[in-house]
């Protein structure tokens, strides 16, 4: 089994755009497990940009473009990531809201046939008291 080696940065960044709009950049390294045979684990870069905008007080709307890549170490895969998201968040009152997601993820790998897309769509209500 070879040594999982890789620098390891969490990073964040917010820029108060207006007081109604924010945009926000984060990047996070990781160290993760694996199934794979023969590799000893999967050094993970993930960067993200996000905007975030107040339409009105209750209605906000998230935008999201994440990028990064997997590398699986002892092994010759390497996976780039890449997803697009938009959300939309309703708030009916101060403890009624509802969210609505929007979401398309792309798995793009140098071995045939690990290659995938999904599209998701969530719809989910928060109750706070």
């Amino acid at each position: 089994m070879n040594r999982l080696e890789g620098l390891l940065v969490a990073s964040s960044l917010t820029w108060t755009a207006t007081p109604l709009t924010t945009a926000k950049f984060y990047s996070t390294t990781s160290i993760d497990e694996t199934t794979l045979p023969g590799v000893s684990g999967v050094l993970t870069h993930v960067y993200t940009v996000e905007a975030d905008h107040d339409f009105r007080r209750w209605l906000t709307a998230i935008g999201k473009f994440t990028w990064g890549s997997l590398d699986y170490q002892g092994d010759g895969r390497h996976d780039k990531i890449y997803t697009v998201s938009g959300d939309l968040i309703y708030k009916m009152n101060r403890s009624l809201w509802i969210k609505g997601t929007l979401r398309r993820d792309w798995l793009d790998s140098n071995l045939p046939g690990n290659s995938t897309a999904s599209t998701v769509a969530l719809v989910g209500v928060r109750l706070q008291n």
